[in-house]
Parts: structure tokens; C-alpha cells; sequence
């Protein structure tokens, strides 16, 4: 079985990130072959491998007049994307007719694939987490020592918020908003704002409400260890094909309040859904993420946070329970690194039973 991997090398993106951690599981049961986005349209291949594409719809954007000439070389293509909004374009639904299966990560972007017309398998293969997010212990110190000392020495409650990027879709003023009311109500809250950068909109905006800026590339243990130090995270976003801070700050014990509809609603559970409404657009103008979203009621937010803050332990422990139960069996990367092979397999084992009816 020749399989290829076709993700973006030579920048490091989200996509990177997830396709590396597919790479890294797939690798250990089967020949998985790595190529750079920009170098796949002039590579002529000789084996007629299946390819993983991921990103699907920008590598076919920039390069499907390269791509659609070389079809007859390949066994066939396996799309790997998201929806960020609860529709796709008719672009992107044509784009679909070039592939045997469409991997997304959630139910909300099947949903959203199959509500916009595509008429293409389309398969969900959720995000996960390595075994040790599930099974280390509590990091408090190590990276961020003042932090601890300041929680402890005045009796705080963390709340956490990341915003790598696209600050509407990640709802940056909803979250804005939300801590701006709640600090009229509680003095024992403080947010933690963590940005790729030190300066910025609303990195300016956050400081004007007393928040905790953290800014700048983060290990994997750092990552933990702010999840490990904050009571509630803030997953406020109006989109997105997954939202994996949500499923970082579960897994770590980090207690999660998100919209009631959305991707996330695959790992959550009831106690962390709050009532929202629709939202005209997630990303304007965008030529494949044409739909609506969510935003979070935040008045129904900040009951909710005020009932979990003064149940804490009651919350976490519901969570963990929840955890255990229901996230860790089917959100870990080797499961799903597994189901990716699995659909791999699959299309070889049809296709070579066409080929034997045929003969």
C-alpha cells in the first residue's frame, strides 16, 4: 500500500501541527511517505500511491489545474479539512468530486459538508492528544512560578483564553465583554490572555482590564502547565473545524465553557454548553468558509461560571469522570491515526475488488 501525505512543510501552520501528529502514529504501523504542499503539483509519481491532502481545499485552490492533469497517476485522494462555518461554498463542493473519502474533525463540519451539497463519503476522524496529557500530573511551577504564587498567596480564580489568530472567529470581543461584566460581579477572577505575540489590538485591549498577558511559542509542558494553573477556559469561538485548546484544557482538568453548538459539542458534555445564537459570518468573505456560526450568550456565560467557581471541585470532578469515560477512548492521536489507516485500507480493498469483478 503506497501511501502519501501531501501538508504544508515549508511554513508551519495549524494544519502542520495536526498533519505531524497523524505522520507520527501512522508511521509506526505503515510507509507513509511526507510532501511539501507546493512541491506535490510537479512531482509525477510512479507507485499510483494514496494521498492524504491537508489542507484539501487551499493546496487544490493553488494547484488543481497541475493536479487535475495527473489524476490517472494516483489511486486517489484522501481530503483532509475542516468546516469553519456551518456551510462550505459551491467551490468547495466541487472541489469534493475529486476525492474517494473527505476526513474532517467533527461532527458539526460533516454536517456542514453534506448541508452544502457534497455528495462525496465524508468521514469523521476527530483531533487528540498524546497519552501523557491524559496521565501526567498537575505542572505548577516549573514555567510559570509567579503565577502559582500570585493564585495561591490571593486566593484567585484562573480564567484562560488563547487567541493564536483570527480574533472574530476565536471571539476575542465576546470574551472581551464576558470578563469585563464578570469582574463587576467577582474580585477572586482573573484572565489569563495568551497571544502568539507581544502587541496587537486586543492584547491592548485585554491590558486595559487588569488581565495577565502570556505571548510567544509555548512548549507542549508550558501549554499544560497554564491549562494546570486555570480554573475555566473560555472557548468562545463563533467557528472552527475543532477548537483544540478546548480538548487540551478538558483533558487537563481545565474547566470548559463553550457555545451549545458547534465542533467542540463532539468532546463536551451538557455541564460545559451554555445557550447561544447564530452570527451572520465566521470568517467575511472567504472563498470556501461561506456560512454562519455561533456566538455564546454571555449573560448565560457568566451564571454559568459563577455556579461552576463556587462548585469547583464538584465540576472538576465531573469532568474527569467525564473524561476518562467518554474523551480518552476515541481523542487520542494513536486512535486516530488508526482510523486513518483504516479508511486508507479500505479504499485499497475496494478498488482491488472492482479490478477482480472486472476480470
Amino acid at each position: 500500500m503506497s501511501l502519501w501525505y501531501v501538508y504544508p512543510i515549508w511554513h508551519r501552520v495549524s494544519f502542520t501541527l495536526i498533519a505531524k501528529k497523524h505522520l507520527e502514529y501512522m508511521k509506526k504501523k505503515a510507509r507513509v511517505e511526507e510532501i511539501d504542499e507546493l512541491a506535490f503539483p510537479h512531482i509525477l509519481p510512479h507507485s499510483r500511491p494514496l494521498v492524504f491532502i491537508q489542507p484539501f481545499f487551499y493546496v487544490m485552490l493553488r494547484s488543481s489545474r497541475f493536479i487535475s492533469r495527473r489524476l490517472h497517476a494516483y489511486r486517489g485522494f484522501i481530503g483532509i479539512d475542516v468546516a469553519d462555518s456551518d456551510r462550505i461554498s459551491n467551490l468547495a463542493v466541487s472541489m469534493t468530486d475529486y476525492v474517494e473519502v473527505m476526513v474532517v474533525p467533527s461532527s458539526f463540519a460533516k454536517e456542514a459538508y453534506i448541508k452544502s451539497g457534497a455528495t462525496c463519503r465524508v468521514e469523521v476522524v476527530p483531533h487528540g492528544l498524546d497519552d501523557y496529557w491524559f496521565t501526567d500530573p498537575p505542572r505548577l511551577t516549573q514555567s510559570f512560578p509567579d503565577l502559582f504564587n500570585l493564585k495561591r498567596q490571593r486566593r484567585l480564580k484562573f480564567l484562560l483564553f488563547f487567541l493564536w489568530h483570527s480574533d472574530y472567529r476565536k471571539g476575542a470581543d465576546l470574551v472581551y465583554n464576558f470578563y469585563r461584566e464578570l469582574k463587576k460581579e467577582r474580585k477572586d477572577v482573573v484572565l489569563i490572555f495568551k497571544t502568539a505575540t507581544a502587541d496587537g489590538h486586543w492584547a491592548k485591549k485585554f491590558k486595559e482590564l487588569s488581565c495577565i498577558h502570556v505571548y510567544g511559542w509555548l512548549t507542549e509542558e508550558q501549554k499544560m502547565e497554564l491549562y494546570d494553573l486555570s480554573d475555566i477556559y473560555l472557548l468562545f469561538s463563533r467557528g472552527g473545524g475543532f477548537e483544540l485548546n478546548g480538548l487540551e484544557a478538558l483533558v487537563r482538568g481545565c474547566f470548559v465553557i463553550a457555545p451549545n453548538r458547534g465542533s467542540w459539542v463532539d468532546y463536551l458534555d451538557r455541564m460545559h454548553l451554555v445557550n447561544s445564537h447564530s452570527c451572520s459570518y465566521v470568517l467575511k468573505d472567504n472563498p470556501i468558509h461561506c456560512g454562519k456560526g455561533v456566538e455564546v450568550d454571555i449573560e448565560r456565560a457568566i451564571d454559568r461560571v459563577h455556579v461552576v467557581l463556587d462548585n469547583l471541585d464538584d465540576f472538576k470532578a465531573k469532568q474527569r469522570e467525564f473524561v476518562m469515560k467518554r474523551v480518552y477512548p476515541n481523542f487520542r492521536w494513536e486512535v486516530v491515526a488508526d482510523r486513518l489507516l483504516e479508511i486508507a485500507k479500505a479504499i485499497y480493498e475496494r478498488q482491488r475488488g472492482v479490478v477482480a469483478h472486472v476480470v
